[in-house]
């Protein structure tokens, strides 16, 4: 790789292993050559839309598979991608996206490898998306990476946008909650270091994401997984039997979900999981995952490392921990994963490091009251022992006053 950007990610991978098995959706197994080739194909899509270089392009999410392409596609040309949930939309006011493009779900068939990754249904989403006006609000603080200002007319179709794309350009525009839902900016330097196969160390092997398609901290599993060149499997299905089935089928190494999943798997079929060598418990909130969760794991997981991962999109992980953690250290929400530091401001926790978010989307006064000095104040009340390992006490007034909503 030349450089810190998604699409070199994967199209190293398609290089390097054309042939392996990419990526698994219900009955269809795709290499990493048909991948590249369908993220090829995304990318001339939004070039005869005329997407450009810091454009915004929004499409729906509820099948992680089929948005795949265009989460790609949007990374080669510059585009920040933006998934949308059709739960949520009401509470995300389309003029705060204010997308060029809005992708509906009949035009992610046409770039999805295969007729099994594409949504079952053709609906498209309210074509006024595309026209929405940009709210008034001010921009992200200056010393966050500018949204690129392009002077150049619109490339011609199938030509590449220029400039090319650059490591501190925004990709990713996830919004963190209901209500006063924030949009964070990610760009495509952290979002590749988020997904660094060393940031999180793994078994090699098949993953099973199963995490829900709108989550955001699923965009970052399957680049992880791709970094290092392994297979991953989308249950077809949403719920816990599609889960434990796919865990069955493909002999899954590691099974990734959210504490509500696991519970979900635990509940339906967890001999189903004894041969897994990894369990990660994925939470935005510690208190989620508790004690009897993770033994449960444990005792269904016998050769596998089961472990707990505290993440936020403006962090991406913070801290990790194990059942001897909380067995030893009741209330433990682990000690922070390589590359993030951590202080203690006051009794607030403050993190720092290169997967830290860029700001919120043209919301100048919160960018600023969490983000200064390369500090992100997360406004939670925490503490840390003399070993380092941490416990959240609450949240602070000051991230109250904000009004930031907590994450999924």
């Amino acid at each position: 790789m030349s450089g810190l950007l998604i699409g070199e990610v994967v199209r190293s991978a398609a290089e390097a292993a054309p042939r392996r098995t990419a990526l698994v959706h219900g009955a269809r197994a795709l290499t990493f050559a048909e991948l590249d080739a369908a993220w090829d194909r995304a990318g001339r899509l939004l070039a005869a839309r005329r997407v450009r270089r810091g454009d915004r392009v929004a499409c729906p999410a509820r099948s992680l598979a089929a948005a795949l392409p265009v989460y790609i596609g949007a990374a080669r040309a510059g585009a920040v991608f933006v998934p949308l949930e059709r739960a949520t939309a009401p509470a995300r006011p389309p003029g705060a996206v204010a997308p060029c493009l809005v992708l509906t779900e009949a035009e992610l068939a046409e770039v999805c490898p295969a007729p099994a990754l594409a949504p079952a249904s053709a609906a498209a989403l309210t074509p006024a998306l595309a026209h929405a006006p940009a709210p008034a609000s001010a921009e992200p603080r200056a010393a966050a990476p500018p949204e690129p200002v392009l002077a150049e007319p619109a490339p011609e179709q199938g030509t590449p946008a220029e400039p090319a794309p650059a490591e501190g350009d925004p990709h990713l525009l996830l919004f963190t909650g209901p209500g006063r839902a924030r949009g964070v900016v990610v760009s495509q330097r952290a979002a590749v270091l988020r997904a660094h196969c060393g940031a999180r160390p793994e078994p090699p092997g098949v993953l099973v994401c199963g995490l829900p398609a709108g989550h955001w901290g699923a965009w970052t599993a399957v680049l992880r997984q791709w970094q290092a060149r392994g297979t991953v499997v989308l249950p077809q299905e949403p719920g816990p039997a599609a889960v434990c089935a796919a865990v069955r089928e493909h002999r899954a190494a590691r099974l990734l979900g959210t504490p509500r999943v696991w519970e979900g798997v635990l509940d339906t079929a967890p001999h189903h999981l004894a041969a897994l060598r990894c369990a990660d418990v994925e939470t935005a909130e510690p208190g989620a995952a508790p004690p009897r969760l993770l033994e449960a794991i444990r005792t269904a997981t016998p050769g596998a490392r089961v472990r707990a991962v505290f993440a936020t999109p403006e962090t991406g992980d913070l801290t990790a921990w194990e059942p001897a953690d909380v067995r030893a250290r009741a209330g433990t929400c682990g000690t922070p994963v390589p590359g993030v530091r951590v202080r203690l401001a006051r009794g607030e926790l403050w993190v720092r490091g290169p997967l830290l978010f860029d700001g919120y989307f043209r919301d100048k006064r919160a960018t600023d009251a969490a983000l200064r000095d390369g500090w992100y104040r997360t406004g939670r009340a925490a503490r840390r022992d003399e070993d380092g390992y941490l416990y959240l006490t609450g949240r602070r007034r000051a991230e109250r006053e904000r009004g930031a909503a907590p994450s999924p």
